[in-house]
């Protein structure tokens, strides 16, 4: 949990500042949260926030090597959450996978939106807006979690 903690410094130290309106950045939350690692509610929002990320940026994604990527992202931070939800929290299967899709959905949606709102302003989805940031956060996290 200390590199994981590590990595995510790191990343806030990495990512810019840009914000859009529908969330926060993953760097904010994270500020605002800064005991998040011990809880798992907070620490499962963050990796669903990921998810989700990672999800929209293989769907906008053009290159056909790059999407594979993105999607494996995907599956390791969607596992850790789902793990940690059973194990701290006693959710079954049932219950974690309907919070995760539920959760995951409603943050797609947000993205789509300010991807779609950046891109008509600047021709980039996740370029001077929260999600490129919350992409490098992530990154760190997933190395972590792969360690």
């Amino acid at each position: 949990m200390k590199k994981l903690l590590a990595i995510i410094v790191l990343g806030l130290l990495l990512s810019g500042n840009a914000y859009s309106q529908s969330m926060i950045s993953l760097k904010k939350y994270i500020q605002e949260n800064d005991k998040y690692a011990s809880d798992p509610i907070t620490l499962t929002y963050v990796l669903k926030r990921c998810s989700a990320a990672y999800i929209y940026a293989a769907s906008i994604t053009k290159d056909s090597s790059n999407p594979k990527n993105l999607l494996k992202a995907f599956q390791i931070t969607f596992d850790f959450a789902a793990k940690i939800l059973m194990k701290k929290m006693n959710w079954t299967e049932e219950v974690t996978a309907k919070s995760l899709k539920t959760d995951i959905d409603n943050m797609m949606k947000y993205l789509e939106k300010d991807g779609n709102e950046s891109f008509a302003k600047t021709g980039q989805y996740m370029m001077n807006n929260y999600i490129g940031g919350d992409l490098k956060i992530c990154k760190g996290i997933v190395e972590a979690i792969n360690k």
